[in-house]
């Protein structure tokens, strides 16, 4: 069970302005405060321009410690966990004046990290669902231009269906546990494909049209009505262009020129 530190620290809160609606919640002596408000300007309205929609004002929260992001969690996070967005329009993320020194990550990565989670904020007032995991982190990090930190990953172009094995919450955690960055990659992957043999408006069509719980039954249905093919023939044809890629520059995207 997460909890709202902004009652409980002594943060001062200021408003973003008609661009960018949203507060940020910090310690006023933090010196990466001018950095936050400028990367959460960039990212809202990188956002707001691929969903061609604004969203009710976003709370960004800044987080100082990984103990004290432990705490709002309610369990121990690993390393690489360095903010997540809430199903209320708030954002948790450690200060960038803690971020290298807290995670495995750069400082450098903020940005981009701080535009995956408001992605999330935008893709829950269309879709209220975390499921498919693999739609919405792909869509997330194709938005956010995170391609780069995925060059190291090695995902397995030899079974078209393994993108069902990181489509709940249970499954996506397990693999992600074992092997962190491969199913991020996988989800950027093919959803970068998606937007580039299709476009983008139709992944935020398919986004909208999922209603309630996920079942996999009904999202290829609804895959298939949108896409005019069935989903197990799109895959094969994903699979079969990363395999000809393989070696080559896989993570190329193209989607920042459809932004």
């Amino acid at each position: 069970m997460s909890k709202d530190i902004s009652s409980e620290r002594n943060l001062t809160s200021i408003e973003l302005g008609p661009q960018a609606k949203g507060f940020v919640s910090f310690f006023s002596k933090d010196p990466s405060l001018n950095r936050v408000i400028k990367d959460f300007r960039y990212g809202y309205i990188r956002a707001s321009s691929f969903f061609k929609k604004k969203i009710p004002k976003v709370k960004l929260t800044l987080v100082y410690s990984r103990e004290e992001m432990n705490n709002l969690l309610g369990y121990k996070t690993a390393s690489w966990f360095v903010g997540y967005a809430g199903s209320s329009s708030k954002i948790f993320m450690l200060s960038p004046s803690v971020f290298d020194r807290e995670s495995n990550h750069s400082k450098r990565d903020f940005r981009k990290v701080l535009c995956h989670e408001i992605c999330h904020l935008f893709i829950r007032q269309i879709h209220n669902s975390y499921e498919p995991v693999w739609l919405e982190e792909g869509l997330a990090y194709c938005v956010a231009g995170q391609e780069s930190r995925l060059k190291n990953s090695n995902p397995i172009f030899n079974n078209p269906e393994v993108i069902f094995l990181i489509d709940t919450r249970n499954r996506w955690n397990k693999t992600i546990g074992s092997q962190p960055d491969v199913p991020y990659a996988l989800a950027f992957l093919l959803v970068d494909f998606l937007i580039r043999r299709y476009d983008k408006d139709r992944v935020i069509k398919l986004l909208m049209s999922l209603e309630g719980r996920y079942n996999k039954k009904t999202f290829c249905q609804k895959f298939k009505e949108l896409y005019g093919k069935d989903i197990k023939l799109i895959l094969k044809e994903f699979f079969s262009r990363q395999n000809e890629q393989k070696g080559g520059e896989n993570y190329v995207s193209r989607t920042q020129s459809n932004i």
